[in-house]
């Protein structure tokens, strides 16, 4: 098997299991629908997996320094069996479980195929790149295929695609021999990896949140919306691209760190409801992301051996972060979108009172209203409902475009101190970045 081959095999098992940190976050609308659950609950879908992920990945990557193929293969089948009972899952507490087992095969394929990749591609720093590069792809697709998934064929068809595909990736470890490591490991590089977790948390708002807002307070198709955050991926391929020939990796670490701090703030400040105010965004975020994730990671495991402890270090970093990240910014949301709501239904009324539709039909109006909001329960109302059965005329159509303005004001605005405070989360990893620029110089 050519080495090219086996290259991109072991990279899409690292695609897959990175990208389970962020695939389902298009299709938590309607796990939340089909389970009857509330949004900070809905939300341990992905805390399970990320949270699993960086319990287990120092211990896989001791396992993997010894055996990396075996490990590699077990990793793989657990992932995989794992997948299918998500698929399968018949209650919201077995598709947390099934998320945990996920992750820790996740965890022992990734940081095992660290080290698969440098016996394919030697030591020379290229398999360090082509291991980052693989899960910064995963990670940033995630969003995107999940949705389409999502909405032609449903959320299970996310897990039972992963299946097959995991498997596949075993054909790149057949006949792969791998001298075992046993030297010892050294410490981890602590500025590099807390940066990691802090960016990786302040990234969580562009993985989690914005989905969320277009899917759940804008209203569009799971399929649409991941149309539209493809964006992000799209601009951290180019600037991962080009992110080897930008200065050195503190450089390129500070540089993607200041990128996305600017796109998180950006969509904190959005002046309209409409996807594409978020374009400008996601392209900043993509950007600082292909940056200076890759940065970060060969900062973290230059001169470093063996290689798959401290790559197991960096997974560690990075989805504790974007724990820390969920666990910072739902319940911010979450209470932001109520007392927005509110506001916007003081609004609406307002403006229900001030319309020039017949006296009597405003009373009417405004109990459809009411009804289409108390039955939404934990959803954003859609009031165009109310106006389903009325007469098409200017008034009319004025009241039913002002309650919808309205309402996406409000859950807008509800996203804007989440955006912002991950900006913070962004902002704050330059800290670790710049105090250890002045002791290494990689």
């Amino acid at each position: 098997m050519s080495t090219r081959t086996r290259k991109a095999l072991v990279g899409l098992g690292i695609g897959l299991a990175l990208a389970d940190s962020s695939v389902v976050t298009l299709a938590l609308p309607d796990i939340l629908r089909q389970f009857d659950v509330e949004i900070p609950t809905v939300a341990w879908v992905l805390t399970s997996y990320n949270l699993w992920l960086a319990l287990a990945a120092v211990p896989a990557a001791y396992a993997a320094r010894r055996r990396p193929v075996p490990v590699f293969t077990a990793g793989t089948l657990v992932f995989a069996a794992a997948s299918l009972a998500c698929a399968l899952a018949p209650s919201f507490g077995v598709l947390v479980g099934a998320r945990c087992v996920q992750a820790v095969g996740g965890a022992l394929l990734v940081c095992a195929a660290l080290d698969l990749l440098t016996e394919i591609q030697g030591s020379d720093g290229s398999a360090v790149r082509t291991w980052a590069t693989a899960g910064i792809l995963g990670a940033a697709l995630g969003p995107a295929i999940g949705g389409i998934l999502t909405e032609t064929l449903g959320w299970e068809s996310i897990f039972f695609a992963q299946a097959p595909l995991a498997l596949l990736t075993l054909v790149g470890v057949l006949r792969l021999r791998v001298r075992p490591l046993v030297e010892p490991a050294g410490r981890p590089n602590l500025s590099a990896n807390l940066a990691l977790l802090l960016l990786s948390g302040a990234l969580t708002a562009a993985l989690f949140l914005l989905v969320l807002l277009l899917v759940d307070g804008w209203r569009m198709d799971p399929a649409v919306a991941g149309v539209v955050v493809t964006v992000m991926p799209v601009a951290a391929i180019a600037s991962g691209s080009i992110a080897s020939r930008v200065g050195n990796t503190a450089t390129r670490a500070a540089a993607g760190v200041v990128l996305v701090t600017g796109g998180l703030a950006a969509l904190g400040v959005l002046p309209g409801s409409a996807w594409w105010w978020t374009v400008l965004p996601q392209i900043l975020v993509g950007a600082g992301l292909g940056l200076a994730l890759s940065a970060l990671t060969e900062r973290a495991l230059h001169g470093r051996s063996p290689q798959a402890v401290h790559g197991g270090w960096t997974i560690a970093a990075r989805h504790a972060g974007v724990v820390l990240g969920l666990l910072l910014l739902t319940p911010v949301f979450t209470t932001a979108l109520d007392r927005n709501e509110e506001r916007a239904l003081r609004a609406g009324a307002a403006a229900v009172l001030d319309s020039s539709i017949p006296p009597l039909e405003k009373l009417a109006v405004a109990q459809d209203v009411l009804a289409i909001v108390r039955a939404s329960d934990r959803e954003v109302p859609d009031v165009r409902g109310a106006f389903a059965d009325r007469p098409d005329t200017p008034e009319y159509r004025g009241l039913e475009d002002e309650l919808v303005a309205q309402l996406d004001r409000a859950v807008t605005a509800a996203f804007s101190r989440p955006f912002l405070l991950a900006a913070f989360l962004a902002l704050a990893a330059l800290v670790p970045i710049v105090l250890s620029r002045r002791k290494v110089s990689v």
